[in-house]
């Protein structure tokens, strides 16, 4: 099946350079310099996605996306923009339901890998609804059907999860997309929380925790700065020593990040983890936003601090070179009690004492069928 991919544009040399990227790929793109002269086309055209920019004369992209929500729920939206600002985000991922957020400049296989990513997103979900409807004429006849069936309707439900669990790592992705925009902002923080969301989750791993748990660690730690979308650039990526007045900016990051999480319900249990993630364990006004103490911090939150500030102290910076290992331990050991949570530092010592130099490797990926036991 040869998908049908619409870009949005008001800048007629971007619809072209992106002609010009896609030639050689299974795809019929279609092109529109108006949000009206997209909706004519989807009117007349089986549109698989739609890729528009935020800024253009009549109507903005997030109002576009959120009109094409409405007259064709089942195209997968996605907007192309230079523009990061968090409302335009928070819009985007609220009214338009957007799969993916791509800034401008792109580049170009990043750019096609996720258009494909978009055709297959379209395909599961249109599987899905087969197979829920298959699911649905076969419940109707079970009553007629002998016991040799209820194998084979149990495989049918496997099916069904598993899609579900697909369709929930592809909005997961979504919202990732925002926290990779934050990491871009500055070279040296690129992949930082990806990162954080490995070690955070091979902490709970050590902690002796469930998958259920380790998971929910994972996209917290993935998530944990988002809110630095709001924060001005100059102030993320300056090299000197913050004023009072940035370093109060940066303080707003975790509540930033909560409020965009909030409208997402299956994220509901994240958004406290995000909330308290720079809270100090002793409850000093070091700590924010709320000075939590102890047991008051919810425990991911603690987790995550512990392998955030393994990830920032071992990775290079403007200002400093990343330490070694050596002076990682002091630390962690110096503020255990005080800054961090003793019993995650006890866990963080064991699995550096083990794992050494191996657990800070910079391309891990998170795989949560590996802590899976038996």
């Amino acid at each position: 099946m040869q998908h049908t991919v619409l870009f949005v544009d008001d800048e007629i040399n971007i619809l072209k350079a992106i002609q010009r990227l896609l030639r050689n790929e299974p795809l019929q793109v279609l092109c529109a310099s108006r949000a009206q002269e997209a909706l004519g086309l989807l009117a007349q055209h089986a549109c698989q996605v739609v890729v528009t920019d935020q800024r253009m004369p009549e109507m903005s992209g997030v109002d576009l996306l959120s009109s094409v929500r409405e007259r064709h729920p089942d195209i997968v939206r996605m907007m192309l923009t230079g523009y990061t600002e968090m409302t335009i985000a928070v819009d985007a991922i609220n009214r338009g339901e957007i799969f993916r957020l791509i800034t401008k400049p792109w580049n170009d296989e990043e750019l096609k890998a996720t258009i494909r990513q978009a055709c297959d997103h379209h395909d599961l979900k249109q599987e899905i609804r087969r197979l829920n409807q298959v699911t649905r004429e076969q419940n109707f006849k079970l009553q007629d059907m002998n016991r040799n069936l209820e194998g084979k309707v149990r495989e049918r439900t496997k099916q069904l999860a598993e899609k579900h669990q697909e369709l929930r790592t592809a909005y997961v992705e979504t919202i990732k997309a925002l926290a990779e925009a934050v990491d871009a902002k500055d070279a040296y923080t690129r992949g930082h929380s990806e990162r954080v969301g490995v070690y955070a989750s091979k902490l709970a791993r050590e902690m002796g925790f469930p998958k259920e748990f380790i998971e929910r660690v994972y996209i917290a730690g993935v998530l944990h700065d988002v809110g630095k979308i709001g924060v001005r650039d100059a102030v993320i990526t300056k090299p000197d020593r913050l004023t009072p007045e940035e370093y109060a900016e940066i303080m707003e990051h975790p509540e930033v990040g909560a409020k965009i999480l909030e409208p997402v319900s299956f994220l509901a249990d994240i958004v406290p983890c995000v909330r308290h993630h720079h809270e100090w364990f002793d409850g000093s006004n070091r700590g924010y936003p709320h000075r939590l103490r102890g047991e008051q911090i919810p425990l991911p939150s603690r987790i995550i601090l512990v392998a955030d500030t393994v990830e920032a102290m071992t990775s290079d910076r403007p200002y400093r070179k990343a330490m070694s290992l050596d002076q990682v331990l002091r630390e962690l050991t110096k503020y255990s009690g005080s800054q961090f949570d003793p019993v995650c530092v006890d866990a963080m010592l064991r699995l550096l004492d083990v794992e050494a130099e191996g657990f800070i490797r910079k391309d891990q990926k998170f795989d949560i069928y590996a802590f899976i036991e038996g």
